[in-house]
């Protein structure tokens, strides 16, 4: 690489990080032969952006976003008339996307042994990682919040869910890969020629930008010095999602508190990484996976993996790069 296009690159990430934080971005849109819609907006929390492919004059990005506001006003236990805030009041709520995301999840959590686990609502919220009362919870109240958190007494029956011991939901380790997802099906609907969406921390890449189907180029940032990308992943279409100690955290008496949360210890992670890429064939499966791949560690995580068909790429501590599964991936000279 030249030095030239390190710099550009260099560039193009600061000026994103300093929009919203990506974890991964496209890159070279160059010789893209069909009209491209480009779209910036703030939603879920995070900065979504859109690259739409299509040869029609029809304006897609805003009935995308529409998408993106419904599912937030569906799965955000900070949003009152949401159904997970009406699960997590009442014990009971009747949702389609909440139920399938809950039994897709549980799987996930027997992996991880408990650690991964979207009933970690009441220990999460204590933190308040990226809200208004972010803070170090005090121990007693961590352990008084422990009991109630146990994915194992989750009842889903058809679209129904219930909480029977007072459990509170939160679906932020999904949440963005959710909404990519939705947004894929809600523009090949409409018969986009191809796309890519990131919402935050989580992209959708399908279809193509040229008659040739030319790979895309999702570029994943670097978690130690991240105004850096760390490389690159080729790929034809597919899902990407990263989960890192960077993106939500605070610190305090000299410690990083970050928001990937240990549900069975109530605290932030220890597994000696800095971020988890995953590559996926579905949105909130590779959202669900980075998380769980960072609580397990590279090490533990690769059955996982193959049981998804998916792959990932993992940093840990000390910078070191290593993958799992089947992922075109180049990491950029440091």
């Amino acid at each position: 690489m030249t030095k030239r296009r390190k710099i550009l690159i260099a560039v193009l990430v600061v000026t994103l990080v300093a929009a919203g934080g990506f974890a991964a971005l496209l890159l070279h849109d160059r010789g893209a032969e069909y009209p491209c819609e480009q779209k910036n907006a703030i939603a879920m929390g995070t900065v979504i952006s859109m690259k739409l492919y299509h040869t029609d004059e029809a304006d897609l990005a805003p009935g995308a976003l529409q998408v993106i506001d419904a599912l937030e006003d569906t799965i955000s236990w900070r949003r009152e008339n949401s159904a997970v805030a009406q699960l997590n009041r009442s014990g009971r709520c009747e949702n389609t996307v909440v139920a399938e995301a809950i039994r897709q999840c549980a799987p996930i959590s027997d992996a991880t042994s408990g650690a991964f686990d979207l009933s970690v609502g009441k220990v999460s919220t204590l933190w308040d990682f990226g809200g208004e009362n972010e803070r170090l919870p005090k121990k007693e109240e961590i352990l008084a919040a422990l009991p109630f958190v146990d994915y194992k007494t989750i009842r889903v029956a058809d679209a129904a869910v219930t909480c029977e011991n007072g459990q509170q939901m939160d679906l932020g380790a999904v949440g963005k890969g959710l909404a990519c997802d939705m947004v894929k099906t809600y523009l090949q609907k409409a018969d986009v020629k191809g796309a890519v969406v990131s919402v935050g921390g989580s992209i959708c890449a399908f279809g193509c930008r040229d008659k040739a189907g030319t790979p895309w180029r999702v570029a994943v940032k670097d978690p130690i010095r991240t105004e850096r990308l760390l490389g690159v992943i080729r790929m034809k279409e597919g899902f990407v999602s990263t989960s890192g100690d960077y993106e939500k955290f605070f610190e305090q008496d000299g410690r990083r508190y970050y928001h990937i949360l240990d549900a069975m210890t109530g605290y932030p992670a220890a597994s000696g990484l800095k971020s988890v890429t995953v590559v996926c064939g579905n949105g909130m499966l590779s959202d669900a996976l980075s998380t769980a791949c960072f609580l397990l560690g590279a090490k533990n995580s690769k059955p996982l993996l193959e049981s998804y068909d998916a792959a990932a790429i993992f940093v840990d501590d000390s910078g070191n790069i290593s993958t799992v599964g089947d992922v075109d991936f180049e990491a950029y000279e440091s």
